[in-house]
């Protein structure tokens, strides 16, 4: 109630006591009055109570605006559209509305990948997720054109099989969007709960990707639409843990990845279920079953497989984790995965043999250590048999005539070390790097493989939106898919305008132009067929980058 609506009840209640009255009327109108002085004065103390947050709040330096608070009632509140304020109920915000945000936004919140990292993008901020009938939207798109020396459309120049630079070689058009809707029970935020929240609270997530390549660019035929994402997560439903969710579907399940070669080198992504953000031991813990399922030729060896002939694969993981404990000045995730792959029949009644096989992974993550937007990410894996992609998926072999799942034999396995930085040691200057060695024991039906990887992207910052960025990588393998051994390296110049004067400021447009060589041994593996007898190549172009 504000201080006008005070006024119209006190000149109310005065109207309704007659000026001439007996001793039990003025007895009456004297208790009347100290009930109308008591609630004057707890609304006063509340309204005040108010202004000094919002004063607070003003005082704040780039805060965002205020938001409105859910009502007291123990009905549904109405949907509204996002950012618009009912002044009936939006007038009782409190520290325990407050509470009941952060701790719906901070349920919720990816905190492994690289870009998840940025500072002043708190979901708390982010307000209008918690009302009921607001739809959160965010996405990643990149976009832009590109040409090559050869004289056709931009090719990307990387090695067959594992991870490229990525500035300046990305030669197609990729954009996701997400949907995430947060629900909640009627009366979930009394303003008298001094918890917060009162009650389960469930998202649900729906992600849509598309991929279009420069060499057929925008043709309808050529672009590929897919749902990577769709699942829901439930929490504060176990009153000794209210952080504790369950969830099923198909998601994006706790990735790590280096930025600048687009390498996500633990990617349990799929389809299943499980529980995560169990509080263990000052760390969370996590369980889920994965699953994945694809068709193939099947692969024995090189040049053998059948492209009109496929079966079907089938892979599962169980994987426990362990994360968000202290670990060298950072935190630490550790995690135990167990996968099973499965084949069936091809047209010929030939499978694919079955295999069984474990991970271990653990990977230390420290931020904010010289800057805001300071990342150190070191990793460390182990694996066997089909564990041993560290991913939901399947290894892959690709020659000529098309991509093949690779089984993956019991004995086979594979190790993999990796580091990558971002930082902005100068107020001009901000820099990622990345570091890879991984090596292979593909079993009985392919040669062991090295591969080394190492790369920077310094972004010089001429002011708060305009920079130079370059990109030097280069990557040995000492097996492709043809037998030999190669290097390649790769050169990108870029300037950019930006949103700001970080490594992660974005929407980011910029130019570019690339440089890419490689070795004899690598003709015909690198470029497509535009380059099949060449070992050098050119590209430039332009792109638009942005994520929210």
């Amino acid at each position: 109630m504000g201080r006008f609506q005070q006024q119209v009840v006190a000149t109310l209640v005065a109207a309704a006591i007659p000026a001439t009255a007996s001793a039990a009327d003025e007895d009456l109108a004297r208790e009347l009055r100290a009930e109308l002085d008591a609630l004057r004065s707890d609304y006063e103390t509340r309204i005040d109570r108010l202004e000094a947050r919002i004063r607070e709040l003003e005082s704040r330096p780039a805060a965002p605006p205020t938001p409105p608070a859910a009502p007291a009632s123990r009905a549904p509140a109405p949907a509204r559209p996002a950012g618009v304020m009912d002044p009936e109920t939006d007038e009782g915000i409190t520290e325990a509305s407050q509470r009941a945000r952060d701790l719906a936004a901070e349920s919720f919140t990816s905190r492994t990948e690289s870009r998840d990292f940025r500072p002043g993008e708190q979901l708390d901020a982010r307000i209008e997720e918690i009302l009921e009938g607001y739809l959160d939207i965010s996405g990643y798109f990149r976009a832009g054109y590109g040409r090559s020396d050869i004289g056709g459309p931009q090719r990307a120049f990387g090695l067959p099989g594992v991870a490229k630079y990525r500035l300046g070689n990305e030669a197609e058009n990729y954009g996701e969007i997400n949907f995430a809707k947060t629900f909640f029970t009627p009366g979930a935020f009394s303003l008298d709960d001094p918890h917060g929240i009162d009650g389960p609270v469930a998202q649900m997530n729906l992600r849509l990707a598309f991929y279009n390549p420069y060499d057929d660019y925008g043709s309808a035929a050529d672009t590929e639409f897919t749902v990577p994402e769709v699942w829901a997560s439930v929490g504060n439903i176990l009153p000794a843990m209210p952080e504790a969710k369950v969830w099923a579907g198909s998601r994006f399940y706790r990735r790590h990845d280096i930025h600048i070669n687009d390498f996500y080198f633990w990617d349990l992504s799929g389809g299943g279920a499980g529980i995560e953000d169990v509080p263990w031991c000052g760390g969370k813990l996590a369980l889920a079953w994965i699953g994945d399922g694809a068709e193939s030729a099947i692969y024995d060896r090189i040049g053998t497989p059948d492209p009109l002939n496929t079966a079907g694969f089938s892979k599962t993981s169980i994987d426990l984790r362990y994360y968000d404990w202290d670990f060298w000045g950072g935190t630490g995730e550790l995690g135990l995965t167990y996968s099973k792959a499965d084949s069936g029949f091809d047209a010929t009644g030939r499978k694919a043999e079955d295999a069984h096989g474990v991970a271990l992974n653990l990977v230390r993550t420290h931020t904010g250590f010289l800057d805001p937007e300071s990342l150190h990410k070191t990793s460390l894996q182990l694996g066997t048999g089909p564990a041993k992609t560290f991913t939901g998926g399947f290894d892959t072999f690709t020659d000529p005539t098309g991509t093949y799942i690779r089984p993956d034999p019991d004995e086979s396995w594979r190790a993999r070390v990796t580091d990558h930085w971002v930082i902005k040691p100068l107020e001009c200057l901000s820099l990622g790097s990345a570091l890879v060695y991984q090596y292979t024991d593909f079993g009985s039906n392919a040669p062991e493989q090295h591969w080394a990887s190492a790369g920077v992207r310094p972004i010089y910052h001429f002011n708060d939106w305009a920079s130079l960025a370059f990109e030097g990588g280069v990557d040995w393998i000492s097996n492709s898919p043809n037998g030999h051994s190669g290097t390649l390296g790769k050169l990108t110049i870029a300037p950019q305008v930006a949103l700001g004067d970080e490594f992660f400021s974005r929407p980011v447009i910029r130019a570019f132009a690339t440089y890419a060589f490689w070795s004899d041994g690598q003709r015909g593996q690198v470029g497509g067929a535009d380059y099949a007898l060449d070992t050098a190549g050119w590209s430039w172009g332009v792109q638009m980058e942005s994520w929210w």
